[in-house]
């Protein structure tokens, strides 16, 4: 009888040749108990070669997708669709995983797989071309260590250990019942990915390990500061996307800590967008950032009412020339100080 597996992670690949085996030779360390799914999304590169030869090296635990360019968004909703583990995973194709911590959250969610949790949290580090690791998020602070815990036992969330992707492993049943499908095509979809399926998450389990490293420091990866203002349309369209996720009458019926945690989050997407559309300062920017006011407002009044009574959400859709200035000078101070975006 086949093994049930305990994690799906897939890595969505799109001319990766150049650093995808660092991030499947990582992946491997955690052996029969993961199910790899590459996608190899319209790559014209060896990236496709290189994911067949991981295959049938390691045929119990890699597949390979192979399909038309969708954009990352696609790759995360096939995966989804083939998904055969408890939980599922996202790692980008140049990215990594730690070997032990990957092991050690192995281990625990084989503790939990007779009655899983609806949300894995793990910490995860930044790495940077000179060296890796060099500096850990961690959710100590938010969550209890190694307990299976409901959003009411859950502490307050600071700006600092908001939810990436990076640090979550969501129940694939969870994902599929909700019907789940991100936009293709489209960059920082994974804010959706992220957002949209709290509301449903019951249970949650943090473990107190750096299983992912993210790297930070290529200059056409899609974090890059230039290329997010070059895609400033797919901001706005995904920070409107994500606010008008969830009425203010629905929020009022999550866990009071889950709904200020979701408000908050929001309220950052918006800010941010807000201060990249005022650095642009464009006729097409200025539009873009009316639009994305008026959408919410359209969508429901009582949320647009709480957004603006959040001090990000206020300074994200302030249509005041002298707040966006501000903005704008306190976004490149927090780039400068934390040294991403």
């Amino acid at each position: 009888m086949k093994q049930q597996k305990l994690l799906t992670v897939t890595v969505p690949c799109y001319n990766s040749q150049a650093y995808m085996r660092k991030a499947l030779d990582s992946l491997l360390t955690g052996g029969e108990a993961l199910d790899i799914i590459v996608i190899d999304d319209g790559s014209k590169d060896d990236t496709g070669r290189i994911a067949d030869e991981y295959a049938a090296a390691h045929p119990d635990i890699v597949r390979v997708v192979h399909q038309e360019n969708g954009g990352h968004g696609a790759g995360i909703n096939r995966g989804i669709a083939l998904a055969e583990g408890i939980w599922f995973k996202v790692l980008d194709s140049d990215d990594r995983a730690d070997p032990a911590a990957l092991k050690a959250l192995l281990d625990d969610m084989r503790r939990l797989a007779d009655d899983p949790v609806d949300l894995v949290v793990h910490d995860y580090v930044y790495d940077r071309p000179e060296r890796e690791a060099v500096h850990r998020i961690r959710y100590r602070g938010a969550f209890p260590e190694r307990k299976r815990i409901t959003w009411d036992e859950a502490k307050r969330m600071s700006i600092s250990t908001q939810f990436m992707i990076h640090a979550l492993c969501y129940r694939t049943r969870l994902l599929r019942n909700m019907g789940l499908v991100l936009p293709e095509h489209c960059f920082y979809e994974d804010n959706l990915y992220i957002y949209r399926p709290l509301p449903r998450v019951k249970t949650l389990y943090y473990c107190p390990e750096a299983v992912y490293g993210y790297f930070v420091g290529r200059s056409d990866q899609s974090a890059n500061h230039q290329v997010l203002l070059k895609h400033i349309d797919n901001i706005t369209d995904i920070a409107e996307q994500m606010t008008c996720s969830y009425t203010w009458a629905q929020m009022q019926s999550f866990p009071k800590k889950l709904r200020r945690y979701m408000l908050n989050n929001a309220c950052g997407n918006l800010c941010t967008a807000g201060a990249q559309q005022h650095m642009i300062h464009t006729g097409q920017s200025k539009a873009l950032h009316h639009r994305m006011v008026q959408t919410i407002r359209n969508f429901d009044p009582e949320l647009f009412r709480a957004v603006r009574h959040n001090l990000l959400g206020f300074a994200g859709t302030s249509e005041n020339p002298v707040i966006q200035n501000i903005l704008v000078f306190f976004y490149h101070t927090v780039r400068k100080v934390i040294g991403t975006n």
